[in-house]
């Protein structure tokens, strides 16, 4: 087998140095030999870019309190394997759910995830102000808004 002639070396090393740059910009970090400042802006358009494309897979996304700044810090912290933003979404939501420092509204929304994804089969959760019940049943998923009883409501039922 011949050796590789020495501008397959150079496009070999071009190709290596451009995965190696992009990877850092993706993960918030200054390649070596470039600008900060320039990375900085372009590291927050790459997450920005990879945060829109997750959200349109994943549309559930916008009731999750605060996801872009959680998925910033998801993208920092994960880089992009190159695969389909609805892997990046799931794992996104298996990065969030090992996560110690989740709220209650957090927890809620995982809940409601598992059970879309058939996970878990019924959660109940508290979604703008009200408590639900969501309910997967085979590849459908129910969700059941349950309102308090008032004492007005009670008269006639003793």
């Amino acid at each position: 087998m011949p050796s590789p002639s020495p501008l397959d070396e150079a496009r070999a090393a071009l190709s290596s140095r451009q995965r190696e740059v992009v990877g850092d910009l993706l993960a918030g970090r200054v390649p070596s030999g470039f600008d900060p400042i320039g990375s900085a802006l372009t590291s927050d358009i790459l997450i920005d870019k990879r945060a829109s494309a997750a959200r349109r897979a994943g549309p559930q996304l916008a009731e999750l309190p605060q996801w872009r700044d959680r998925f910033r810090r998801y993208a920092q912290q994960t880089a992009a394997r190159g695969g389909c933003a609805h892997e990046d979404v799931a794992a996104f939501t298996r990065w969030l759910a090992a996560r110690s420092d989740t709220d209650r509204r957090t927890r809620d929304w995982l809940a409601v995830e598992d059970v879309y994804d058939g996970t878990r089969r019924a959660a109940w959760v508290r979604h703008r102000g009200r408590r639900e019940f969501v309910l997967g049943i085979g590849s459908r998923t129910r969700v059941f808004a349950i309102k308090q009883a008032r004492e007005g409501d009670k008269e006639g039922l003793s």
